[in-house]
């Protein structure tokens, strides 16, 4: 039973918060004020977003603007109350939303919080999904004849998953996926069976047991050979080494005796060149000597040309001052005529720029008066058009005066348009309801008559015996008189906000203009007072263009007086220049001179330590030549040592010896690599034997298995075979059980409805197809039936399962867990005969205990039998929905 919603921001509502009782509730209010909204927030929050349809999102039903949405719904079951919590966030900007939170409490305490084990907590609780609850339940608007519409096997579904046979189907599709999954594995295990078989049979055709001891015997026979071959091989390598060792012995002696004789040689070639070497020294002696002497003698006659008695070194100091005093003056005179030269040319480019910027001076004046020309012209054009505007701007203001507003009325204008606006679109609904009803209350009155005139009743179709038709009809001309009076008044109304709105209309194009003129002015004034600034601008950039011009000539013609002054020092500096340089050159030449006494000098000085060292080297080679005698004498020693060890040792015999011992080891070494290979060979031959001694037991191992696996594999085979049969002779049984009790429970319900009517009873066979049949006993598909009547069949129907689904769950007096019946809209396709067979199905399902009705209608006769109203008011100008109990 449902005790309490809240919602925030959910479709047109804001802020949302009601109590449900028990008994029948009708929520009222005009279309389109969220009377429907408020059913889908108790079944999203019941089921979160599994409710939404492919066309729509989590979006949709939040409020626009909002970024934050909730849903809180509370009910009670087996005197537990639960708490279902929705909240949802939403992006404006992105229109994107999500469910952020989901709870399910029960009496207080969280029981779960996130939205898959909330949403399997309710499936659990209900026994139903949101497709049975829609199917069952909860009747939309516009899905009332779903179940009548629907295929037979489609109405079966819905209604085995009502009553939970469906889950027998998922039970027996399993069992029968399982057992085709059996029968696979079975016949893998069969497959591998043979498989291993035959593997076996080859295995134990090779005999490998008596193979293996045949080769571990040959093996063992190979060993013991391979050992004596080695000690053989041993023995021979040792002789060989003891050969080798004294052959070496041989030739390192004879190697020696060369060495020495080689050594002896060198050093006689050695003394012999040390000896030329000394003859080569003393030559070059007696030539530096020569040369030393032409040397000195040079710088004699230098300083005779120099006119010079001390040191040379003294003589080139004093050239090399000399020099450098000339070369100062000389530098100092070059510079002074560079940076006068440089003056020159700095001078001529001030001058250069000095014409530039009075040209430039000149061509800003010129363009500054014509801008000031321009700006004056502009202010005059602009004072005109101020003027004009302001003219047209007062007659303006006398034409909204003249409609009755003043410029304090015009700032609250937009709102009096919405409140006409809003007063208009009231107007418009309540002319459409008094339209529809008018609409209505004449067919009704037409069928009346028409029924009158045949003599049968219009509710019922029976006969007019003691009924109170000629009052009804008379009662509803009345009605229908009342509502062309109250049609007119408010087409009057209409008229008069018509005409209203037309004024408001003028007066705010009217005021737009004025806006319009007000901007112009004040875009006109601030023109003006930027082109009188630009005016002043041009006027001072002017003042300060002449003075620049004054400065700027009075330093050009000063300039040029410099220029004509520093071109005559010019040709005083050039003289002074070719006079220094010819000094300098004078020095020059006599530096030259000294510097080659100098290096005469410094020549001669290397020449004697030449001598020197070539003195040193006569008397080196001189010791070199006694060493080299005294080595000579000791190798001529050494090899008569040599030849006394080596006449003790027989060569020839001992190299056939070693030959033919190393060609005996080749032979042998060649056996032992053959047994090695043979032996390789059998370990390779016994590790494959023993592989397959193992394989042969993996097999035997895994064969046993195999055997026990398909026999376990058969006998599972025949139990899930048993197992699915069981579920569909089960579901079988159970749809059968089910086709006659619902159709026992719609012939009850139908009978109440339509007694003393043209249809007798109605027929769900085992297929789900449904067909009522006339008194005369002629069928007929619910489908063909009458809007009002197909209509009241369906909730008829709906009725049925719902007692059904009661009885299956234990009935309502043992706690059913069954939610309310919820009914968006029933009376669309009814009339007023119909409306009342409505209401005795509803007073029907009261006395069945159903103890919760919910109902959306704004059907008068629904309203008067409600133990509860709710009336539903949308704001058309916030667009926000409210609900008040009444």
């Amino acid at each position: 039973m449902l005790k309490h919603l809240k919602v925030e921001n959910i479709r047109s509502y804001e802020d949302l918060d009601i109590l449900f009782k028990n008994g029948v509730t009708v929520i009222s209010g005009v279309n389109g004020s969220g009377k429907s909204s408020l059913l889908e927030a108790c079944f999203t929050g019941l089921f979160g977003s599994k409710t939404l349809s492919k066309d729509f999102t989590i979006a949709d039903i939040v409020r626009k603007g909002a970024t934050k949405a909730s849903i809180l719904l509370e009910f009670e079951q087996k005197s537990d109350i639960y708490c279902m919590e929705q909240v949802f966030r939403n992006d404006p900007e992105s229109g994107r939303a999500s469910n952020t939170r989901s709870v399910l409490k029960i009496n207080g305490q969280i029981f779960t919080d996130q939205a898959k084990r909330t949403y399997d907590s309710i499936l659990l609780l209900l026994r139903m999904d949101e497709e049975a609850f829609r199917n069952c339940v909860y009747i939309r608007q516009g899905e009332i004849d779903v179940l009548i519409n629907a295929k037979p096997a489609e109405r079966q579904k819905m209604i085995d998953d009502l009553l939970q046979i469906g889950k027998l189907e998922d039970y027996r599709e399993r069992a029968g996926n399982a057992r085709i999954g059996v029968g696979r594995h079975q016949r893998d295990t069969e497959r591998r069976i043979k498989e291993v078989k035959n593997e076996t049979a080859e295995i134990e055709g090779k005999d490998p047991v008596a193979n293996l001891n045949r080769l571990l015997t040959e093996a063992a026979q190979i060993k013991e050979k391979h050992v004596s071959v080695s000690e053989t091989r041993d023995k021979t390598r040792s002789r060989i080494e003891e050969f080798r060792s004294k052959l070496g012995e041989y030739e390192q002696l004879a190697l020696q005796k060369k060495s020495i004789a080689t050594q002896i040689l060198g050093f006689n070639t050695k003394k012999t060149e040390a000896f030329g070497s000394i003859n080569n020294s003393t030559s070059s002696i007696q030539s530096l000597r020569s040369h030393i002497n032409e040397l000195k003698q040079s710088v004699s006659s230098i300083k005779e040309q120099m006119v010079w008695d001390g040191d040379v070194e003294q003589m080139l100091v004093h050239a090399e001052e000399q020099e450098r005093v000339q070369r100062d003056k000389l530098n100092y005179t070059g510079q002074k005529k560079a940076l006068h030269l440089q003056n020159i040319e700095n001078a001529d480019r001030t001058l250069q720029q000095l014409s530039n910027q009075i040209k430039d001076i000149n061509l800003s004046i010129e363009s500054n008066l014509k801008k000031k020309d321009e700006a004056t012209l502009q202010i005059e054009k602009l004072k005109a058009s101020l003027e004009s505007t302001q003219a047209e701007k007062l007659s303006i203001a006398k034409e909204i005066e003249s409609l009755g507003f003043t410029p304090k009325k015009l700032s609250g204008l937009e709102d009096i348009i919405e409140l006409v606006q809003a007063q208009q679109k009231t107007l418009h609904g309540d002319k459409m309801k008094l339209f529809t009803q008018r609409e209505e209350t004449k067919k009704r009155i037409d069928k009346s008559k028409e029924l009158m005139d045949q003599g049968k009743c219009p509710t019922c179709g029976q006969d007019l015996h003691g009924s109170a038709m000629h009052e009804t009809i008379q009662s509803d001309e009345e009605h229908l008189a009342s509502l062309e009076k109250e049609l007119d008044a408010i087409s009057k109304k209409e008229e008069d906000f018509g005409l209203k709105m037309e004024q408001l209309k003028q007066v705010k194009v009217t005021s737009r203009k004025m806006e319009d003129y007000d901007i112009q002015v004040k875009s006109f004034n601030e023109k003006i007072d930027l082109s009188q600034k630009i005016l002043n601008d041009h006027a001072s950039r002017m003042d300060e263009d002449k003075n620049r011009l004054n400065e700027a000539v009075s330093h050009k013609q000063e300039i040029e007086i410099t220029i004509a002054q520093m071109k005559e020092q010019e040709q005083l500096l050039q003289e002074a220049l070719t006079f220094e340089t010819k000094k300098h050159a004078e020095t020059m030449e006599k530096l030259n001179i000294a510097k080659k006494a100098k290096q005469n000098l410094i020549e001669s000085e290397n020449k004697g330590k030449d001598i020197e060292k070539l003195e040193e080297r006569i008397r080196s080679e001189q010791e070199k030549i006694g060493l080299l005698e005294q080595q000579i004498k000791d190798g001529k020693q050494r090899l008569s040592e040599i030849d006394e060890k080596m006449g003790g040792i027989d060569a020839g015999s001992l190299k056939s010896l070693l030959q033919q011992y190393e060609a005996a080891l080749k032979k042998i070494e060649m056996e032992i690599k053959k047994l090695e290979e043979k032996r390789t060979e059998l370990i390779k031959q016994i590790g494959m034997t023993e592989k397959e001694i193992e394989r042969l037991s993996r097999l035997q191992q895994e064969l046993r298995s195999l055997v026990h696996k398909s026999d376990f594999l058969g006998t599972v085979y025949k139990d899930a075979e048993e197992l699915e049969s069981m579920y569909i002779r089960i579901r079988a049984e159970l749809r059968s059980r089910n086709v006659g009790t619902l159709d026992t429970l719609i012939n009850e319900i139908f009978s109440f409805m339509y007694s003393n009517n043209a249809y007798s009873h109605v027929q769900l066979d085992s297929e789900y197809n449904l067909t009522v049949f006339g008194k005369d006993g002629t069928p007929l598909e619910p489908k063909l039936l009458s809007g009002g009547e197909r209509a009241i069949f369906n909730l008829v129907l709906r009725c049925a399962i719902y007692r059904l689904l009661s009885m299956a769950m234990g009935g309502p007096e043992n706690g059913s867990s069954l939610p309310p019946l919820i009914m968006d809209e029933p009376t669309v396709f009814l009339d007023r005969g119909h409306v009342q067979q409505l209401i005795k199905l509803i007073d029907l399902m009261r006395d069945f205990g159903v103890g919760q009705i919910i109902i959306v209608s704004h059907d008068e006769a629904l309203i008067d039998s409600a133990d509860h109203l709710f009336y539903v008011e949308k704001d058309p100008i916030t667009n926000t929905s409210a609900i008040t109990a009444r």
